[in-house]
């Protein structure tokens, strides 16, 4: 029997089973796809106080300098004992002293000429007084001799006299008469006498005077308590009116003149007050300083350097009130008192003439500010700001928000934020409103700049 026929049942009754199992299975369970999410850093939006800083470089400056320029000529007789460059020297100290033998020998001849007046006014005294008593004697000679006249006179009329007796006595009262109108004439002269012996007196005076200031001029004595800038005088070298002697530093005080950007110091001085500066046709260093005191704009001074040191507190004295031509900016002069002390405890070298430093300009600290980074803040086409946030279901934001002063990297925001949102830092692509983010937490800034 032949059974090669029925080999090809088995795989077509499998076959069959396996369609019909295929077509009559029920549909797998098949479920929605997940929602993508998009990955974003944000950084949670905070309120706190922020305090607006700027800052300017420029090099340390004595307060007063004072520059020793003699006002006489002659020999160095004196030097003050260490007047070295760099030395420091207390006020009142005698630093240079010049030889003066030709003004000490003025001195002393003019004091010899103005004795000679005062003899001479004493001798013009004494005349006076003389003359004055022999003009009462002569006086009363002229009384006598007119009564003599008198008397011969009426004796002639009366016949008992004679014409020469007459003529004798009139000729002396005559000459008597004379005689009172030169002592009269003499006595009108003395006081021009006196006033010419006067005037050379006050010349005689002033000679003394010249002489006695040269000599003054001859001692030189620091103004101020001072450290040597420069020294150029010895013992026994000649010096002429004009040559400059030494200068001086004072050490009281120092300057610095910071070149800062005015687009950085804006806000430091408007973060304080909504209008710090007086509406006037002017605007000088008073009004300046005073706007900063109001705003309550604080300075210090740090030291340039890699090794960080404690600062200088300093007080902002004037504004120079000219721009820069080369870079733009505007020197705002600062004052640091008592540069070269240094105080217990504190780490920082005595501030030097010369050394190239930073001035650090802080405002008042502003509480309950919002700040963000200058790159988390967008502008749309039609010109408005906005911020992306994060909501509360993890999904994309968008709000408008009125940006204020940008200080440093970041933007202060006056309305918008009010603080607790979750702001996406950057910007999502694509920044589709309300898709789905997955948060990546940084660290925002502590305070501001």
């Amino acid at each position: 029997m032949n059974l090669r026929p029925l080999l090809v049942l088995p795989p077509l009754a499998l076959g069959i089973l396996g369609f019909i199992w295929m077509t009559t299975r029920p549909d797998p369970q098949v479920g929605a796809p997940p929602e993508a999410e998009l990955a974003v850093r944000v950084q949670p939006v905070v309120r706190r106080a922020i305090i607006v800083r700027a800052e300017g470089f420029g090099r340390v400056q004595a307060e007063h300098s004072w520059a020793a320029i003699s006002e006489v000529q002659g020999r160095v007789l004196t030097v003050a004992v260490g007047l070295n460059t760099g030395s420091i020297v207390e006020a009142g100290t005698v630093l240079v002293e010049i030889d003066q033998t030709d003004n000490e020998l003025l001195r002393q001849k003019t004091l010899a000429n103005i004795a000679a007046v005062e003899a001479d006014l004493a001798e013009l005294s004494r005349e006076e007084e003389n003359a004055q008593r022999l003009l009462l004697v002569e006086q009363r000679i002229l009384e006598v001799a007119q009564a003599e006249l008198a008397r011969v006179t009426a004796l002639l009329d009366r016949g008992a006299g004679t014409q020469a007796t007459v003529d004798t006595a009139e000729k002396s009262y005559l000459a008597q008469q004379t005689s009172v109108t030169n002592l009269t004439n003499t006595l009108s002269l003395f006081p021009a006498r006196r006033d010419a012996l006067l005037a050379t007196l006050a010349v005689r005076q002033a000679e003394l005077a010249e002489a006695e200031r040269a000599l003054e001029k001859s001692v030189i004595t620091a103004p101020f308590r001072g450290r040597v800038a420069s020294k150029s005088i010895e013992v026994g070298q000649f010096v002429r009116t004009g040559d400059t002697l030494l200068s001086l530093d004072s050490t009281a005080a120092a300057e610095v003149t910071a070149e800062v950007q005015p687009s950085s110091f804006g806000p430091v001085v408007l973060s304080g007050v909504q209008d710090p500066f007086v509406q006037n046709s002017s605007f000088d260093t008073s009004q300046f300083t005073e706007a900063l005191r109001r705003a309550g704009v604080r300075a210090h001074v740090e030291l340039s350097t890699p090794d960080r040191f404690e600062p200088w507190e300093a007080e902002i004295v004037r504004l120079r009130g000219t721009m820069d031509a080369a870079t733009g900016t505007m020197g705002i002069v600062v004052r640091v008192a008592d540069p070269l002390v240094a105080e217990q405890g504190l780490r920082r070298p005595p501030l030097h003439t010369g050394s190239f430093v930073r001035v650090v300009f802080s405002s008042a600290p502003k509480p309950d500010s919002v700040a963000i980074p200058r790159h988390a803040l967008h502008m749309s086409d039609d010109g408005k700001p906005f911020v992306y946030l994060a909501d509360q279901e993890n999904r994309l934001a968008i709000r408008e928000v009125l940006p204020g002063h940008v200080i440093g990297s970041e933007v202060t925001i006056q309305s918008g934020l009010t603080g607790g949102e979750s702001l996406v830092l950057g910007l999502p692509s694509p920044p589709v409103p309300g898709m789905k983010l997955a948060l990546v937490p940084v660290f925002a800034a502590a305070e501001g700049n």
